[in-house]
């Protein structure tokens, strides 16, 4: 094989590889839809129509669902429930929600929309994609009931979409 050749060869194979690099990392430009776990749940919101969803859950005393690009499975909203009243209230009073009680390590900025909802943006060493995150604090009542837990990975430029996604959650006893 000629120098020539193996360069053009090696050229050829370095951009396929970036372009399927770039693919796989180009968010769903699929028309959103509002979704809700298959056997209930207790929430809905709007997600790219091409996204999956599995059940993580394990027996314990939470649900954890996921819903993911399958092209690029990096691409996911993680969605975290459950009854523990004293993980989001204050001094384990459950006429006061707290929902920082499960704010997950490191959070790089957060803001409370409400004394039951706050946003947050996180960032892992170990994941290419910032985490836009959400929790809800349920209630019953009008005391703590539990909490569900919104953890969206979309690239920095999809900050847009991100917004749009966790500004449509709805959950059965929001507050």
């Amino acid at each position: 094989m000629s120098k020539r050749l193996r360069i053009a060869t090696c050229c050829a194979a370095g951009t396929a590889l970036i372009a399927s690099s770039l693919a796989l990392a180009a968010p769903s430009t699929a028309p959103l839809r509002r979704v809700s776990p298959p056997h209930g749940g207790g929430y809905s919101l709007l997600l790219p129509s091409n996204w999956h969803f599995r059940d993580a859950s394990y027996p314990s005393d939470h649900f954890t669902h996921l819903w993911y690009l399958p092209s690029n499975p990096l691409l996911k909203l993680e969605v975290v429930g459950s009854g523990c009243v004293g993980c989001v209230s204050k001094n384990l009073n459950p006429r006061i929600p707290d929902p920082t009680g499960e704010l997950p390590q490191g959070v790089a900025s957060s803001y409370r929309i409400s004394p039951w909802v706050l946003a947050y943006t996180n960032y892992a060493s170990d994941d290419p994609y910032p985490d836009n995150g959400l929790i809800i604090v349920t209630r019953y009542k009008g005391t703590v009931s539990g909490y569900e837990r919104f953890d969206l990975w979309l690239p920095a430029s999809q900050h847009k979409l991100a917004t749009t996604i966790l500004n449509s959650v709805k959950v059965a006893g929001a507050g």
